[in-house]
């Protein structure tokens, strides 16, 4: 299980420490530190090979970006799941999470 991230990379590190989530990933990549963002896919490839996995191994993207998360998991072969938090509505032509 990997960290997908956008951010500057001090900040995420500090997070993924601060919270117990370095100990429990077996990796992560961090936008600034890989200079691409979501939803590009090479950030996604980033992490999987980090994993010592490959993308067209299948997985899964949890995020609550649609277009970074969603769009970008989809566009890399995952499966996707989004997390709505302010209760959006879903808009029309939006790519379709596997679970809203």
């Amino acid at each position: 299980m990997g960290i997908v991230t956008n951010g500057t990379a001090d900040n995420q590190l500090g997070k993924i420490q601060c919270t117990g989530l370095a100990d429990v990933v077996d990796c992560w990549a961090l936008s600034d530190a890989e200079g691409i963002r979501k939803p590009d896919v090479g950030l996604f490839e980033i992490a999987a090979k980090w994993c010592g996995m490959r993308l067209s191994g299948g997985g899964w993207m949890v995020g609550d970006n649609l277009v970074k998360d969603v769009t970008g998991g989809r566009a890399a072969g995952l499966k996707t799941v989004w997390i709505n938090r302010d209760a959006q509505l879903f808009p029309v032509n939006a790519p379709r999470p596997c679970c809203a």
